[in-house]
């Protein structure tokens, strides 16, 4: 067994895997805190953008959860979880980049208006009015902060942390309970963000 600074024996692939299936926090937190850094410098490293970073580690760690059932110990859980990080950071790589016009020009004013189908509209409004009492009800005062300044002032995880005095693991930690919270509350919240 490895052990950690802390003294407290560091668990195997195997048993922290088990650990965390059978509900454990702790354990998950251990992972988490072990292996999440070197996943966003991975993904750093690679996307040279801090908050496409930020986003892919976060998508590792969400994809994680509900791939865990399917670790079986073939290889290390790092090699696993950077198979993972390979594949979420080779799929920005495959994502068209919008194309970006200054106003001025003539095209940027001719934006296509598609209609969508009245079912996917009726049922991202349903998801977004979820999110909505999940933000509301669930989140703490914290966590909504967070939450602003992240999606909808777009800020960095170094500013955020910077801004509310808090480390930037926590505010990572915060950010992952939260989507965590939204897509398990969420029914059908994965499919309208791939729509």
């Amino acid at each position: 067994m490895r052990t950690r600074t802390n003294s407290k024996p560091w668990p195997s692939d195997e048993e922290l895997v088990r650990e965390i299936l059978a509900g454990s926090q702790s354990h998950f937190d251990m992972l988490y805190s072990a292996y999440f850094p070197r996943v966003y410098r991975f993904a750093l490293k690679r996307l040279s953008d801090v908050g496409e970073a930020e986003d892919v580690a976060q998508e590792v760690f969400m994809t994680l959860l509900s791939a865990l059932p399917s670790y079986q110990g073939q290889s290390t859980l790092l090699v696993w979880i950077f198979g993972i990080t390979r594949n979420k950071v080779n799929r920005r790589f495959r994502k068209p980049r919008p194309r970006l016009e200054p106003l001025e020009s003539g095209s940027a004013l001719d934006v296509a208006g598609g209609e969508v189908p009245t079912d996917q509209a009726v049922e991202a409004r349903r998801v977004l009015v979820r999110c909505e009492e999940i933000i509301v009800q669930e989140l703490t005062p914290l966590q909504r902060r967070i939450f602003h300044l992240k999606h909808l002032r777009q800020q960095p995880i170094r500013a955020i942390a910077e801004a509310l005095g808090k480390s930037e693991d926590a505010i990572k930690a915060n950010l992952y309970r939260m989507r965590r919270s939204m897509s398990e509350g969420t029914p059908g919240l994965q499919s309208v963000l791939r729509s």
